[in-house]
């Protein structure tokens, strides 16, 4: 199976938007599964209380990589 990690940032005025295409994309894995990809979805949410010793785009970064 492939694994392809998503990064999503927004504004927070696009949180709705975020909310969305993380449901979108948590449907779509059902059927992506089956072709042999698999979409991992990191939202900034997920950082939000994180603790960086240097900034929290290090976090990020780290994430993404």
């Amino acid at each position: 199976m492939k694994t392809k990690k998503i990064f999503l940032a927004s504004s927070s005025e696009l949180k709705e938007d975020r909310q969305e295409f993380e449901s979108f994309v948590s449907r779509q894995n059902n059927d992506w599964i089956r072709q042999g990809v698999y979409l991992e979805l990191v939202i900034w949410e997920d950082f939000f209380d994180a603790i960086s010793q240097t900034r929290l785009q290090d976090e990020y970064n780290k994430a993404v990589r």
